[in-house]
């Protein structure tokens, strides 16, 4: 080769290898300044970002092709990296248990193997590995912040349910999530070095092959009690966070592919349920003994994110949040109920206030309303549309949001009411307020005949994440003393929002006080905010069962215009408050209301997570202790949601 030759060579290796650096800078930099400009962190590990962003610059300035024995290194070496970088967006890898890691670390080798002889390309192969595992870890993260729970399988099925809210909220990167992505791009730049390749057309088949067939070993035996057992797993799945941190991301997420479907409660069979409900079934239809016309119109309000932060930390504001809520006694009911849920996952609330089943059954992180509803399903709605009530389900957003639009006509919801709905609503921030939807409420009740009987379903928007942006129009006007905290402002965002929820809950009830209708009011809570914005106000002591529930404990109210028993602090949980409802409004109950009526005597409060006994003890979910005394409600709950072909006739919605 001639020197003009090598010349020209070396200026063209020169130019690729200063546009490869100028490329890497650009994009590294772009996720520092991002990472500021979010406000995330400001901590001195921005130094290692630094050092980071300059080591690669110069690596691809300096370095074309990476000595053989180094390239060996990093082929084997980079299943390992990936899996370490993976995890360590959302914790250090210290935190994890060592049979989890073992079994991470097999299943990243195994991808490892198979991507590299399918592609036979070392180089695409650790960029192909890095990449979708970079995109994935990132993306929990988000999720995490977002709801304060990390994905699950199920996810999938609430994709159309997050993009309608994912504008309203803030994408921060805190330093150890930049350091983590810059350590990806680093990994990549430096596989880019590499040019191992498999030429063999035997080895490309056969080892993908059995790289595959490993894997679904591998994915078959985690799912097992046996190797939970053996292995040490994390198995505490109500919370999830905990168990994703000490399982892994990857080998949680595998492990949860078991929980797609109901399984089947020990001893289940159609005869087992029929006998389970036979000394609670009603002896005629409700249908033929009840007249409605002197019943009470019933309108039940679950109000987003609505909850009390004072249960979580002493301080103070300079108004009060719920000044009318507390001050209401004559004619009401109040008191406090654990969800299942806390930042997110509303469907769930709305499935076990209406149906009076408990999540406790389901698959942890199960999403009901998309999962296990394919058809009717009996329901608080199907009931009293039986009885003659016209059963209407208002929710000033999207249809779509839950299967909201299918799901109710599952549960025989008469009138719908969406977004679409609503004329010249009050907007606060991005979402039609509280007051629109009550105002909406009693546009309805003016337009029914005399005997007409309404139910209302309300699941209002006003109070939905995120909290951090401010808007033209809303002011928020509660100040906090006594707390501190990046997520400060949130907060006070948060509860001048419940404040307005307070304001508009009076305004509901001074309209019905003046009506000579009866009609009953119960409001809730589906679920507290997301942790950021109780961070600012909640204490960090103890870490016992108790104490952690107090993120799921939400109050709620019921009123009447008419005599009812005054009642002040019970403790309850979603799936008996419709018992107390269809009580207070004097209407006889079905035989699996009178089921769980007598079983809250014995378990008043039963959650996805927990459940407390008559003694007031927490028992963490699956607990043997409380084996027995719920052996029957996990019958009737299987027979009612899994085994629609041999459901219980009369016993749910009569």
């Amino acid at each position: 080769m001639s020197e003009k030759k090598r010349r020209d060579k070396s200026i063209k290796k020169d130019r690729k290898n200063l546009s490869g650096a100028w490329i890497y800078l650009t994009v590294m930099a772009a996720f520092f300044i991002y990472s500021l400009a979010s406000g995330a962190d400001t901590s001195p590990w921005l130094v290692l970002s630094a050092g980071l962003i300059a080591g690669v610059f110069f690596f691809n300035r300096k370095v074309e092709v990476l000595p053989l024995p180094v390239q060996i290194i990093c082929l084997l070496a980079s299943p390992a990296l990936i899996f370490m970088l993976t995890e360590s967006y959302t914790h250090g890898l210290y935190q994890m248990w060592v049979g989890p890691v073992f079994f991470n670390i097999v299943i990243y080798y195994l991808i490892g193997a198979f991507l590299f002889t399918l592609l036979g390309s070392a180089k695409m192969a650790v960029r192909v590995h890095a990449l979708v595992m970079a995109a994935l870890g990132g993306f929990n993260y988000f999720v995490i912040l977002f709801r304060s729970s990390p994905v699950v399988p199920w996810d999938i099925y609430s994709v159309r349910v997050a993009a309608s809210v994912a504008d309203n909220f803030r994408y921060t990167i805190s330093v150890r999530a930049l350091n983590v992505v810059l350590l990806f791009i680093a990994l990549n730049a430096v596989c880019g070095k590499m040019t191992i390749r498999i030429k063999k057309k035997l080895v490309r088949a056969a080892v993908p092959a059995a790289s595959l067939a490993a894997f679904l070993v591998i994915c078959s035996y985690v799912q097992t009690d046996r190797a939970a057992e053996r292995f040490t797993f994390d198995t505490t799945l109500f919370t999830p966070n905990v168990y994703y941190r000490n399982n892994g991301f990857l080998l949680s997420w595998i492990v949860n592919m078991r929980y797609l479907n109901i399984e089947k409660p020990a001893g289940y069979s159609a005869e087992a349920a029929e006998k389970a409900a036979s000394s609670f079934k009603t002896e005629t239809s409700q249908t033929e003994k009840t007249d409605i016309h002197d019943k009470p119109n019933i309108i039940v309000v679950m109000n987003e994110a609505f909850s009390d932060l004072s249960i979580l930390g002493d301080y103070s504001t300079n108004k009060e949040v719920m000044p009318f809520i507390d001050s209401l006694k004559e004619d009401t009911q109040k008191g406090w109920y654990y969800s299942s849920v806390k930042g997110g996952n509303t469907a769930n609330t709305e499935f076990e206030f209406l149906t009076g089943n408990s999540l406790y059954f389901l698959p942890v992180g199960s999403i009901a309303y998309q999962q296990y509803i394919h058809g009717t399903l009996p329901a608080m709605s199907s009931r009293l549309s039986g009885l003659g009530y016209t059963s209407i389900a208002m929710h000033p957003y999207y249809s779509k949001g839950w299967n909201r639009d299918k799901v109710y006509d599952d549960m025989g919801f008469d009138e719908k009411y969406f977004i679409d709905d609503f004329t010249d609503p009050e907007y606060l921030r991005l979402y039609i307020s509280d007051q629109s939807t009550y105002d909406k409420i009693i546009e309805r009740y003016e337009e029914k005949d005399k005997d007409e009987r309404l139910f209302f379903f309300d699941v209002t928007m006003q109070n939905h994440g995120s909290y951090w942006r401010r808007y033209d129009n809303f002011t928020p006007d509660v100040k906090i003393s006594g707390a501190f905290g990046t997520y400060l402002t949130s907060t006070e965002q948060y509860l001048s929002l419940i404040r307005r929820s307070d304001q508009a809950f009076k305004n509901l009830v001074d309209y019905f006080k003046g009506q000579d209708e009866k009609t009953i009011i119960i409001m809730f809570g589906d679920h507290q905010p997301a942790d950021y914005v109780v961070d600012a106000v909640q204490d960090t002591g103890s870490d016992t069962l108790k104490d952690q529930q107090l993120r799921y404990k939400v109050p709620y109210v019921m009123w009447a215009n008419y005599d009812i028993a005054e009642d002040r602090d019970d403790v309850t949980s979603a799936n008996y408050l419709g018992v107390k409802l269809m009580k207070a409004a004097g209407l006889p109950l079905t035989g699996y209301e009178t089921f769980l009526d007598r079983l809250s005597e014995q378990i008043p409060v039963i959650t996805g997570n927990m459940a407390v006994d008559s003694s007031g003890v927490f028992h963490a979910r699956g607990d043997k202790a409380l084996a027995d005394q719920l052996r029957q409600y996990s019958i009737l709950e299987y027979n009612d949601i899994a085994d629609a072909k041999n459901r219980i006739s009369g016993f749910f919605d009569q």
